[in-house]
């Protein structure tokens, strides 16, 4: 019987920059990747990263298949979103699991932070890119 597996993954908060789609490349120079997205499939072999250090440095959602059963499908959520203690209260079984990392990579802009100003000719939308409220 012959081997196959799928591996996807996906940066849904923000896209990837050049470097870190070259640093994916040092781990697979047959993978599909673009500034959202990294697939690969194996009928040989596997994959030379680490599902879960890929999680935490670059995406937000990932999914695995193989022929012979395994599953798995992550989530990186922002503690903001989801907090441990809510999620932990759903994964009291080997079917699913909690792992909290020390920060969540967004490009959200904290309340103190002052924000770039608009761009030019952004300051006077059109009436069909004004917000209609």
């Amino acid at each position: 019987m012959s081997e196959y597996q799928y591996y996807e993954f996906l940066a849904l908060d923000r896209p990837l920059t050049a470097k870190q789609r070259a640093e994916l490349r040092s781990i697979s120079t047959r993978a599909e990747i673009t500034a959202t997205r990294f697939v690969n499939e194996y009928e040989w072999g596997d994959l030379k990263g680490d599902p879960r250090m890929m999680m935490e440095r670059y995406f937000d959602a990932f999914l695995y298949l193989a022929n012979w059963g395994t599953r798995r499908l992550l989530f990186r959520l922002s503690s903001a979103v989801l907090d441990a203690a809510t999620a932990a209260r759903y994964c009291d079984t080997n079917t699913a699991s909690l792992i909290e990392t020390g920060s969540h990579q967004s490009d959200e802009v904290d309340d103190e932070d002052t924000e770039p100003p608009v761009p030019a000719g952004l300051g006077n939308l059109s009436a069909s890119l004004a917000y209609p409220g």
